[in-house]
């Protein structure tokens, strides 16, 4: 029940919070607070022309259906999201696809999803467009460790904090390194109570929320955070590319064809493994970029990505090379 002490503005702020943020009808707030229905209708009204709410429409981007379909029936996939770049031309591809991303996202989560996110600078520009709610029953899991070379915002406990916060969740973080020296040295982090207390909820991941890697080829650069980062010695992205590996997934390389490869390095990894990341229900990949396209096919590929958000010309790269 309401006090009878209670100012009618501020009433009205309540009553908006369990309209807008608690999604609660207005026949369940009126008995919730002891007031009639015809009120909660007036003081809504109320909030709205005071100001107390504002309402702004986000600018999604128009879908391209086509390419989107022809990648779902391709990879057999449970979803594909396009931005339709043609008709989408007042913003930059990354913009309208983190746009679309959070839109997507945000309709696949749940009241009480346990969600993973990886790092990089595709995925901070995905947490800023999910929709804020306060969920309290959600979690945020930090999917692998960081590194004092990637910046503030493209930091994976950064992230996971960021996005948290963003959905009024609780977070997991991991305070270690992406990769340390040796497995033994992984083994005896992942036993460290602090560590483990993130890694043990990957069991429990309901979602997860991962960027496409790409390997750098010839003389094009690197479109990945992991060897931007700076976490893996030359002898390591040589190897790699000796290995055929073309794009990552989290901290796990892959080849054209979708086989992981070079283990023994992600065997160093405090992160979530590349089996544990299969278990996920939902796998959620946002990429951009036409050089990604080889890297998008490889990920792809390997069965591990369900769902696909990305720009039209990526779409199209994607399936020149299929």
């Amino acid at each position: 029940m309401v006090s009878a002490q209670l100012h009618p503005h501020d009433l009205a702020s309540q009553v908006a919070r369990l309209f807008f943020d608690r999604q609660m009808t207005k026949v369940e707030i009126a008995a919730h607070l002891g007031i009639s229905r015809f009120r909660v209708a007036r003081l809504i009204d109320s909030a709205l022309a005071d100001g107390l709410v504002r309402i702004e429409f986000r600018d999604i981007a128009a879908e391209d259906r086509a390419v989107a379909t022809a990648i779902e029936e391709r990879f057999g996939l449970d979803l594909c999201a396009v931005v339709d770049v043609d008709t989408d031309l007042a913003t930059d591809p990354m913009t309208s696809v983190a746009r679309l991303a959070g839109a997507v996202i945000d309709g696949l989560i749940g009241p009480s999803e346990v969600i993973g996110i990886a790092w990089g600078s595709t995925m901070a520009a995905v947490v800023r467009e999910i929709p804020a709610r306060s969920a309290t029953a959600i979690e945020v899991v930090q999917l692998a460790g960081s590194s004092s070379r990637l910046g503030r915002e493209r930091d994976a406990g950064q992230l996971a904090r960021s996005l948290a916060d963003r959905l009024g969740a609780t977070d997991h973080p991991i305070y270690a390194p992406a990769f340390v020296a040796s497995r033994e040295i992984r083994d005896a982090l992942s036993r460290d109570p602090e560590v483990a207390r993130a890694m043990d909820r990957f069991e429990a991941l309901t979602l997860a929320i991962v960027g496409i890697g790409a390997m750098p080829v010839g003389t094009t650069a690197a479109a990945s955070s992991l060897f931007r980062s700076g976490v893996l010695g030359d002898a390591d992205v040589a190897r790699l590319v000796a290995l055929g590996a073309i794009g990552d997934l989290v901290v796990h390389p892959f080849d054209a064809d979708g086989r992981f490869v070079a283990t023994d390095l992600t065997d160093r990894a405090v992160a979530i493994t590349i089996d544990g990341l299969r278990r996920v229900p939902r796998v959620v990949a946002v990429a951009v970029g036409v050089g990604k396209g080889a890297a998008i096919r490889g990920a792809l590929a390997s069965g591990v990505v369900r769902m696909l958000v990305t720009d039209g010309a990526t779409g199209r790269a994607v399936l020149a090379g299929a």
